[in-house]
């Protein structure tokens, strides 16, 4: 006959079940404004603390417009910015839905091209907004297979 050890290790198992997988829905949703909601804010504030910096060195308006418009280095920045939270989008989706990760980031990486083609379409030439549309594309599907790859390690 055993006797009951209260200091004994329980007998339960411990480990918390594999986590289901999440909605479509939500996954590209949450995505979606990870990716444009970020990118927007994150140039938003980049335009307004630059352009304070250069309003208090006493440029003019169209110097300011000049200094961030197309060419510019703030242009690039905020290209490579807008990138990275389109990378970030795609990682998003897919940690969020834990199934058809590529799939999900693919439909991710359509609905945020054309959304930013709509956003920018009177602003750039049809080339260069393709070619943005396909980097941030490119982004989105990157940022996609490495939350596929944490989902396996998982």
């Amino acid at each position: 006959m055993t006797a009951h050890n209260p200091y004994a290790a329980p007998d339960a198992k411990l480990a918390d079940p594999a986590a289901a997988p999440g909605s479509a829905i939500k996954a590209v949703s949450i995505g979606l404004l990870v990716d444009l909601g970020g990118s927007i804010l994150a140039i938003l504030f980049l335009a307004i603390a630059y352009g304070l910096m250069l309003g208090a060195t006493g440029a003019s308006q169209e110097d300011i417009e000049a200094a961030t418009g197309k060419g510019s280095w703030f242009f690039y920045a905020g290209t490579v910015v807008g990138g990275g939270f389109s990378a970030l989008g795609g990682y998003v989706c897919a940690r969020v839905a834990r199934h058809s990760e590529i799939r999900l980031g693919g439909i991710l990486a359509v609905v945020s091209a054309l959304i930013g083609l709509l956003l920018t379409f009177d602003e750039y030439s049809l080339a260069m907004n393709v070619l943005i549309g396909a980097g941030g594309a490119a982004a989105v599907m990157l940022g996609a297979r490495w939350g596929m790859a944490r989902n396996r390690r998982q």
